[in-house]
């Protein structure tokens, strides 16, 4: 079972979170250790459920109970879960949980030490508080996503990357452990923590290098326009990047490509090439085209330059270098992607990320673990106040 062993071996979460920023959260302390104990709606579960896949990504190693909020002895139910957690993780909007009865001022009275994560779009003061979004928007509040050409903006996705979403989710998992870490360094100092963790907070975070260069421009857009550096399509169709900011990279590239016009003391560095933009670009894609995509990555990293293919969702998983990495692996018939970096190998685990629960799987086990008798779950079960199922 997930948590028997591991650096947070011994810790339990109670995940109260659904969809992705917390659910991938609690996932990635799972593979850390901890007992992730997600707690799901009895008639639908997370609603994550409805696309499958997705759900199993971001849910393994982990039991589910499933519980009826709105119901005084479900309510009761969780609240008996956090008497007996470390951490409670919560991703609705702010004010919902305060309602129910499950909010941080109400749960440090059960729990005085308990670390209490949630997770929202805007966080749980200010102005933009209560409106509802998704990563793009976040994105967009935190200067993150470059205006498009009018003709296909609304055609326009810039990344398939959930920047917003797993950024908050890794703050949220640094913000557990760092707490988690003042707990055991002063227990008897310590008294029930709020992590606030908004999802256009970290988008802003993250984007503070682009920002910073930006606000030096008199046109902060000017800081997106780098010579030799962008997305660039080729003869095949296909897409490459290239990113030749430094000088000794622009002129390898400049040479691979046979374009030693931009070879000179008037594009020696950056500063001065960035004046010859206009000039630079248009050379380089033309001359990109000329080229299918994997000839002419082959032929710039033989040459050193900064470059890489456009791929698409599925060629990442048979790169021979990720699979190198052990970011890549089978599990039967199917490929995952590794939850942490190669780096942290030594401290999460894969194998306590069993397969994801069915809804109110663990049901019957997690109240025998509160010390309810098998006639008191029956009642529970029969009320709507929990439900119990297999997988």
């Amino acid at each position: 079972m997930a948590g028997d062993n591991g650096i947070l071996a011994g810790i339990t979460v109670v995940d109260c979170s659904e969809l992705l920023p917390g659910p991938n959260a609690t996932r990635l302390l799972s593979a850390l250790g901890a007992r992730v104990i997600k707690v799901e709606r009895p008639d639908h579960g997370d609603r994550m459920r409805n696309r499958p896949f997705m759900f199993e990504a971001e849910n393994r190693g982990k039991q589910s109970i499933a519980v009826d909020l709105k119901n005084p002895a479900g309510l009761d139910i969780v609240k008996k879960l956090v008497g007996i957690a470390d951490v409670f993780v919560e991703g609705y909007r702010p004010g919902v949980l305060d309602r129910l009865g499950l909010g941080f001022e109400a749960l440090r009275q059960i729990n005085p030490e308990i670390v209490y994560l949630s997770v929202s779009g805007y966080g749980q003061s200010g102005p933009y508080r209560d409106l509802p979004g998704h990563d793009f928007q976040y994105l967009a509040f935190a200067g993150a996503i470059p205006a498009p050409k009018p003709e296909f903006a609304a055609d326009y996705v810039p990344t398939s990357l959930p920047v917003a979403d797993m950024g908050s989710a890794l703050y949220g998992v640094l913000g557990v452990v760092l707490a988690l870490f003042q707990k055991k360094d002063d227990p008897r100092g310590f008294t029930a923590r709020h992590l606030d963790v908004a999802m256009a907070d970290c988008a802003l975070a993250l984007m503070e290098p682009r920002i910073a260069e930006g606000m030096v421009e008199q046109n902060p857009a000017d800081a997106l326009r780098r010579p030799a550096y962008g997305v660039f399509e080729t003869k095949d169709g296909g897409f490459v990047t290239i990113g030749a900011i430094e000088d000794q990279f622009f002129v390898s590239l400049v040479t691979a490509l046979g374009l030693e016009q931009f070879v000179g003391a008037e594009y020696a560095t950056f500063p001065l090439r960035k004046r010859h933009y206009d000039e630079i670009q248009p050379a380089l894609r033309e001359k990109v085209k000329q080229y299918d995509r994997d000839e002419l990555v082959r032929l710039l990293i033989d040459k050193d330059v900064p470059v890489a293919p456009v791929n698409d969702l599925a060629e990442p998983t048979r790169d021979a270098h990720f699979v190198a990495r052990g970011m890549v692996y089978d599990v039967g018939e199917s490929v995952r992607v590794s939850e942490w970096p190669a780096a942290l190998d030594g401290f999460a685990s894969r194998d306590r990320l069993t397969p994801s629960p069915a809804l109110g799987q663990d049901t019957y086990r997690i109240l025998s673990d509160l010390g309810l008798d098998d006639s008191a779950v029956a009642e529970l079960i029969r009320s709507g106040a929990v439900r119990s199922g297999e997988r």
